[in-house]
């Protein structure tokens, strides 16, 4: 891969972020509106993505079972050695702070970044069905670690007649797996699965007069990239940095985040690709989600378990900007042999 294309590309999704900057700036919407977008690009856009891409894929499930099955276990992998560095890193940092700066640490934003980026840059059709796996990954994570960092000590922080704390937990708990098992992107690559092995593509749909499907589903998997973006500008426009940069838990934050773990996880990867078969696309997939910058949804679990949501709105803000430099980088590392 070109490393110039890479930085052009990041370049042109920071360009999209402008206009959510500009509308929320001239209060051209409301914050329903952002909410609006993002279940668009979360329920549609990156379902249709994801089973377009299954259906672009020239290659039988046999070609690629083992690229899925190497993608799975590395980012499996990946998620266990961010969480093994950031819960004890972040120990001693106040207790709202703490819970995000390991969520953000552990937590990238493979959705809203790492595929539109991975769609723009990769030719190869798997390089998205690789992405996928890995976001199936990430979920499981998110709706259980992720939860149980925020809500982490939760019980003890209110009396049970201030709040229904223990009811939250319970029902945190009882969502989370609902979450993982019928997450649209979960849901999106299991159709997408079946039909691979079905047989199923595009050139199929061809022969079956079908094709408006997959021209609709090009379409709506077209809308990721820019909608995605625009929703981060959003979410920018809204932050306040005034002594922000003053705290040296974010810089540990974004050190981790952006150069160290990432460099373990190539690291690592490079050692078992001495015995195991791991192809480049894969390596690769798996070094863009990696280095992306901190999850948005960090935002949205702080304010739904009340963990500071300013301030994780401010890590993620600086974690996006950053990784313009950072991305290159990784991918960088990871294209030596």
């Amino acid at each position: 891969m070109n490393i110039i294309d890479l930085v052009i590309n990041v370049a042109i999704l920071f360009i999209m972020m402008v206009p959510g900057v500009i509308m929320k700036k001239c209060r051209f919407c409301t914050d329903e509106f952002g909410k609006g977008i993002s279940n668009l690009v979360l329920y549609i856009a990156q379902p249709c993505l994801i089973v377009y891409a299954y259906l672009s894929c020239d290659a039988s499930f046999s070609d690629i079972w083992l690229g899925c099955l190497m993608t799975f276990a590395l980012s499996f992998l990946a998620h266990l050695i961010f969480t093994a560095v950031a819960v004890p890193v972040f120990k001693k940092a106040p207790d709202g702070a703490c819970r995000m700066l390991r969520f953000a640490t552990i937590f990238s934003n493979a959705a809203f970044m790492g595929i539109p980026l991975i769609q723009a840059i990769i030719p190869d059709p798997t390089a998205a069905i690789y992405a996928s796996i890995y976001n199936i990954t990430f979920n499981l994570f998110l709706w259980t670690l992720g939860v149980k960092l925020c809500t982490d000590g939760l019980e003890h922080m209110h009396n049970d007649e201030d709040c229904d704390c223990h009811e939250q937990l319970s029902a945190a708990s009882a969502v989370s797996i609902k979450k993982v098992v019928l997450h649209p992107v979960t849901l999106a690559s299991v159709i997408g699965l079946i039909l691979l092995i079905l047989g199923v593509n595009n050139a199929t749909l061809e022969s079956w007069h079908m094709a408006i499907i997959s021209d609709s589903l090009l379409m709506l998997k077209n809308l990721v990239a820019p909608l995605s973006m625009v929703v981060i500008g959003l979410r920018l426009a809204d932050i306040d940095f005034h002594g922000f940069f003053k705290d040296v838990y974010m810089y540990i934050f974004l050190v981790l985040r952006h150069l160290a773990l990432p460099i373990v996880v190539i690291t690592v990867m490079k050692v078992l690709g001495l015995f195991l078969p791991i192809s480049d696309t894969v390596s690769l997939v798996i070094a863009i989600m990696a280095s992306a910058p901190a999850a948005t949804s960090a935002t949205m679990f702080a304010e739904k378990y009340d963990c500071d949501a300013p301030y994780v709105s401010r890590l993620v803000t600086v974690s996006t900007i950053l990784c313009i430099a950072t991305m290159p980088l990784i991918v960088m590392l990871v294209q030596l042999k």
